[in-house]
């Protein structure tokens, strides 16, 4: 879950800036010469496309193909790989609890996360009615219930969660209920206790394409490429995988530049409290989020190793060093300012873990990564700032004023709180990890390429796009369940579409459009073994580009680092650490299971998708 209001290569590139004089675009290994990667959020594949049918010729793996629903998305033939199975738990954390039976049918879906429309106040964690005659034991159809520019609850979506939800690699689908009803999004969130976790079935929901749902997404299909085997980075949720998008790799705990230890609140612990079926020790937006993973006496490090010692991977997991592996706040405030550090702060410190961002200075490379709400003038040009926080502030402060006062002097004055109170309903502050990096906040060239969607319009309108853009929504148009729909995503992706299309940089463009993670609804791809952070379950991918496959669904295995492999293969850059994903070899097929790779772990650089 990511509430509106979310909690809270040094040397030698320093010197490579200084010494920096303007100069032509770097050269490419492809006609590529600009690159779009828009992220939104929290959808799997199989929750969008999990009826899509493939073009004459092509397959796709999803619900439909798999039998498990029919194309009007009923139960089909093989509904029972999605019926729900309940577990009990002993008293420590287990990727394979003991089952004790099918659920009699989902719970019902609750409105966790979502608000109310027209107070802008969440609902809290109550029962959505809508679903209140859902009766299926596994996958259904959304908008069975509701119409598809319906928001819904919130599923939980957290690292220890989706370990268990998929047992590591989604060989069983059939715990993602049990984990969601049972822990939710842990007790150090507001409002989850043991008795009411907060969360419901509404992660087995998905839309259906035969039926009208997500259209723009369905024509994307038909027109350009997508994947049926691209995959979050990370276990978990959308700060991780946001941070592991910009580095390959995640965020680690350090003080004075030394790996160091957490406060104790903030610590995960995924054994089950004594009494209960699997609700987390300390684990939530407000306490567990980091996690040492080479200390095998740790809470639920243990049986992550081991089956990762069983698939014969390695950790990834540096002595003595806690990673973040779930969301806390960037250290920095958009103008660069430091965020308060400490035990109830749930910031995470300035970061030295190397940036793509970086990467592409050192190497002449232009760059910038655009955040919808970073700007000022993108809160004051939302029709929520001028129809809903502007006139409130501005009567507001007309009421502590004498009377009389100019109007003008009042907006004055509300302005700056208006702006101030706007601000985190739409700016998805997580979504902007090089805001994270003490190296890109600190250094004033680097800083400036972090931007907002004002300057990125205006760069495609003037036809100054640099050669690799990061294009992140405001949170309204993101997609996310509570707050957003993936129908209002889909508005945000034809409009941009169309704008780049009708610039004149559109002829070397390639749009890279994903997620940032699956926001923990049921999938049923398989899920490769990188380390001890993930892969995570599969997330949509479409490639527009005048160089893109035509009506084309690709198989080969990817994930977010796939994205910072294709910049490093177009422009002829260096991976970015010796311990980032982007190291890993491109897959090799497996002529009877095109999905995993013979060479794991391995992973993509999205050449697949294009015809040169």
């Amino acid at each position: 879950m990511k509430t509106l209001q979310k909690l809270p290569m040094a040397a030698a590139i320093l010197a490579a800036l200084s010494l920096a004089q303007p100069s032509l675009a770097a050269s490419t290994t492809t006609p590529i010469k600009h690159l779009i990667v828009v992220t939104g959020e929290n959808v799997t594949f199989d929750t969008l496309y999990g009826t899509y049918v493939p073009p004459r010729g092509q397959s796709v793996f999803n619900l439909l193909s798999q039998g498990i629903v029919k194309t009007d998305g009923t139960p089909g033939a093989n509904y029972a790989k999605t019926v729900q199975s309940q577990a009990t738990e002993s008293n420590a954390y287990s990727l394979n609890p003991t089952r004790t039976g099918a659920f009699a049918k989902l719970p019902q879906p609750l409105l966790t996360g979502a608000y109310n429309p027209t107070t802008l106040q969440l609902y809290g964690n109550i029962p959505d009615q809508r679903f209140a005659s859902l009766t299926a034991k596994g996958s259904f159809q959304i908008t069975k219930f509701v119409s598809y520019q319906s928001g819904l609850g919130d599923p939980a979506h957290r690292f220890f969660q989706m370990w268990q939800q998929t047992g590591g690699n989604n060989s069983k689908l059939d715990l993602f209920a049990w984990v969601t009803t049972t822990t939710g999004t842990g007790g150090a969130t507001d409002g989850v206790t043991s008795t009411n976790p907060g969360q419901g079935g509404e992660l087995m929901g998905f839309f259906n394409m035969n039926q009208g749902d997500a259209p723009y997404f369905k024509q994307l299909a038909q027109n350009w490429a997508i994947s049926d085997n691209y995959h979050q980075s990370i276990m978990g949720g959308t700060g991780a995988n946001f941070f592991a998008l910009a580095t390959g790799d995640v965020a680690v705990y350090k003080t004075g530049g030394v790996f160091a230890t957490p406060p104790t609140n903030q610590i995960e612990n995924p054994d089950p409290t004594v009494g209960t079926n699997n609700f987390y020790t300390n684990d939530g937006y407000s306490g567990g989020s980091y996690v040492n993973c080479s200390d095998a006496s740790q809470p639920g490090v243990a049986q992550i190793l081991s089956f990762l010692n069983t698939a014969g991977r390695a950790s990834n997991c540096e002595n003595g060093a806690y990673y973040l592996v779930n969301n806390y706040e960037p250290p920095y405030q958009v103008d660069g300012t430091s965020k308060a550090l400490g035990a109830t702060k749930y910031v995470y410190p300035p970061q030295t873990v190397p940036t793509i961002g970086e990467l592409m200075t050192a190497h002449n490379v232009s760059w910038n990564w655009y955040t919808g709400g970073r700007e000022d003038a993108d809160v004051t040009s939302d029709s929520l700032y001028t129809s809903y926080v502007y006139p409130q502030v501005f009567a507001y402060v007309k009421t502590q004023v004498p009377a009389g006062t100019p109007d003008s002097y009042i907006a004055s004055l509300a302005t700056p709180t208006a702006i101030t109170n706007a601000r985190p309903l739409l700016y998805n502050s997580i979504g902007d990890p090089l805001n994270a990096s003490q190296n890109v906040v600190t250094t004033p060239a680097l800083k400036a390429k972090l931007k907002g969607l004002t300057s990125f319009y205006s760069d495609v309108t003037n036809g100054t796009l640099p050669e690799v853009s990061f294009v992140i929504p405001k949170n309204l148009s993101s997609g996310h369940p509570g707050y957003s729909a993936p129908y209002a995503y889909e508005a945000f992706l034809a409009d941009l579409v169309t704008k780049v299309q009708a610039s004149g940089q559109w002829a070397d463009t390639a749009i890279v459009i994903t997620t940032d993670e699956g926001g923990g609804y049921f999938d049923s791809g398989f899920i490769q073994n990188m380390d001890f952070f993930g892969d995570g379950p599969r997330i949509p991918l479409i490639v527009v580009s005048p160089y893109a496959k035509k009506n084309y669904i690709d198989h080969t295995y990817h994930d977010h680092a796939s994205i910072l492999k294709f910049i490093e293969r177009n422009w002829s850059l260096p991976t970015l650490s010796s311990r980032s994903r982007d190291n890993l070899p491109n897959p090799v097929k497996d002529a009877n299971n095109p999905y995993r790779p013979v060479n794991q772990p391995a992973v993509g650089d999205l050449s697949s998708f294009f015809k040169f």
